[in-house]
């Protein structure tokens, strides 16, 4: 049978394997991790241009997905992280329908948003496609 990575998600949440799930990618199991960006800033240039910023992990680049530039300029709250599978790192960006300046009052919501992503990006980027290969995700030792 072919699953989803909303199938897999749901597995997941079903069996109630978050926790456990969200530890693995702490782990680095399979050698792949990820993380959100807590220190990151978008920076709005005079010529309209954004700029993405993050001291503790050294990033200074240009954000060039229109997505991005329109959630930023509009002020709603983005969510950051960095994946790394060997020596190959990405960041990520994940739009919330939440202004920035009001981010304390949706903190619950943007915290399930935020593990959500976490957790169907490791889906995808490991391809666990069956409750099988999750289980083996979660019991393997690395």
């Amino acid at each position: 049978m072919a699953y989803t990575p909303n199938d897999i998600y749901g597995y997941i949440i079903e069996n109630d394997k978050e926790s456990e799930f969200l530890q693995a990618i702490t782990l680095h199991k399979q050698n792949f991790s990820i993380g959100e960006i807590t220190d990151r800033r978008f920076l709005v240039k005079e010529d309209k241009t954004v700029k993405f910023i993050s001291k503790m992990y050294k990033i200074n680049i240009q954000i060039t997905d229109d997505d991005i530039i329109t959630a930023v300029m509009n002020g709603l709250y983005v969510s950051a992280f960095i994946s790394r599978q060997g020596d190959a790192y990405n960041v990520h960006f994940l739009v919330h329908a939440y202004p920035e300046n009001m981010k304390s009052q949706f903190d619950d919501e943007i915290l399930k948003e935020v593990l959500r992503y976490m957790i169907m990006m490791t889906i995808v980027r490991l391809r666990l496609d069956t409750p099988e290969k999750v289980e083996e995700y979660l019991g393997s030792r690395e």
